[in-house]
């Protein structure tokens, strides 16, 4: 889908204006929001796993972050997490290690503000899913850049839908002010007790005026003891492509054993057949043209803190797909938080 740059620019300007005017008529004056006794939670989150695969084996440090989420009062919140690692050789990439760092204003229970970095409204399941707690994934989750700077509003319609409206720079910005947006939809829905819903659409500039588009429906079922992640999202770049022809698929069911144990089996489909594979202009920088690559893998969870999921987990799993020749993962890991302050 192709716009010209007015269209493009009024559209811009309409989302702000909205987002803003929105904001004007709810927010009060500063002097209103008194801070009433704040409150902060400080913690790290860490993985490491020992691998084999066909041509290597080793011990890895997957995740060391800093999560730090606060309440300055019952009305202005923020929330940060940073990825603990240095570049040597590009010192300036600090800011590129921090997944987001925003503020986010609560006007009532129905409308907020939030506005810094922050990850950009892609729906599906598997993209909702801390990068810690995924083991194997889609070709788009391995190549998607989902941390953006921007402003969204939230929109909260009963007690089990939420919509975000949101405007970033966009993920395939290589610089600063390089005039790129990415414009995004989400929709969080529980329908029914057992049904839960994460859908978007993405309209995301590759060129200024040139939009790739995303329509990204992740699909939850509870049933119990197990729960069921499925997922479906087409890619469409305006060029004669159409359904089917960009796009990924995939699933995971998961299991609760016992309140200690859980077992899991996932796989999915990401194919990309839009352009030729020797393209020399690429619409979907995610996955590229001439993709078609099929995953899959099973493994167990161990939690040994009866009643606590989140402090320690062990894991192992196997994972492969269908490349040729064909790979083979066997990993076995630790994954613990540590609680620095909580008040």
């Amino acid at each position: 889908m192709t716009f010209e740059p007015d269209l493009k620019s009024f559209m811009k300007k309409i989302i702000c204006c909205f987002i803003l005017l929105l904001s004007s008529l709810i927010i009060p004056s500063p002097f209103y929001a008194q801070q009433s006794g704040q409150k902060v939670s400080v913690r790290l989150d860490a993985r490491f796993d020992g691998e084999v695969t066909d041509k290597e084996s080793g011990f890895v440090g997957r995740y060391l972050k800093m999560i730090v989420n606060g309440e300055i009062n019952e009305k202005f919140s923020y929330s940060f997490r940073h990825r603990l690692y240095v570049d040597h050789e590009n010192p300036r990439s600090f800011f590129n290690a921090t997944d987001w760092a925003n503020v986010t204003y609560k006007a009532n229970d129905w409308f907020s503000v939030t506005a810094g970095k922050q990850m950009i409204c892609i729906g599906t399941i598997e993209y909702d899913y801390a990068p810690i707690d995924v083991y194997f994934a889609s070709d788009f989750w391995n190549h998607v850049s989902p941390f953006q700077v921007g402003v969204n509003a939230g929109f909260k319609s009963g007690a089990n839908s939420q919509f975000y409206v949101q405007v970033t720079n966009s993920p395939f910005s290589t610089e600063e002010m390089q005039n790129l947006y990415a414009y995004n939809l989400i929709w969080y829905g529980r329908p029914a007790g057992w049904y839960s819903t994460i859908w978007s659409a993405n309209m995301i500039e590759y060129e200024e005026g040139h939009f790739i588009n995303y329509l990204a429906l992740g699909n939850k079922f509870n049933f119990g003891k197990t729960s069921v992640d499925l997922d479906y999202m087409n890619r469409y770049a305006g060029k004669g492509t159409a359904f089917f022809e960009d796009f990924s698929l995939h699933g995971k069911i998961h299991y609760n054993v016992s309140e200690c144990v859980s077992i899991f089996a996932k796989g999915g489909y990401d194919v990309n057949n839009s352009q030729e594979a020797q393209a020399q202009f690429v619409y979907d920088r995610y996955v590229l043209p001439g993709v078609e690559l099929g995953f899959y893998g099973a493994g167990v969870e161990y939690f040994p803190i009866k009643g606590d999921r989140q402090t320690l987990r062990l894991h192992a799993f196997w994972c492969s797909n269908t490349s040729n020749p064909v790979p083979q993962t066997f990993n076995i890991g630790l994954r613990w938080q540590m609680a620095l302050l909580n008040r």
